[in-house]
């Protein structure tokens, strides 16, 4: 009666066509090999460009920081109190005098002077 019943599920079965389970198993663990592999690579490439710009970023900061240091050490020669001082005795430096006349009243701001 096993038999029977087995021959009688193919025959109303036969006219599907239906993959056996291990065939399926198979096509779903070969696809998710490849998209694992495919997300794998997409994560790699995304790692490599964000390194190449932290990279960039790190030259340019190093970069600018030599300038910055570069500069401030021009500004500090250039700013000396003993080199300008120096460069006025010796009349390297012009020195310009004003062409307004002087005030005559004291420096009071002009918000101060109220009138009663």
């Amino acid at each position: 009666s096993l038999v029977t019943r087995h021959s009688s599920l193919v025959t109303r079965h036969s006219s599907l066509v239906t993959f056996p389970p291990v065939l399926f198993r198979f096509g779903s663990a070969i696809a998710l090999v490849v998209l694992v592999s495919l997300l794998g690579t997409s994560l790699e490439k995304r790692n490599l460009e964000l390194r190449r710009a932290t990279s960039a970023q790190r030259f340019r900061i190093e970069a600018l920081r030599k300038t910055h240091a570069s500069l401030r050490a021009r500004t500090q020669q250039l700013g000396a109190p003993a080199r300008l001082l120096d460069d006025l005795l010796a009349e390297r430096i012009p020195v310009r005098v004003s062409e307004q006349p002087p005030r005559k009243e004291p420096g009071v701001p002009p918000l101060l002077r109220w009138e009663r």
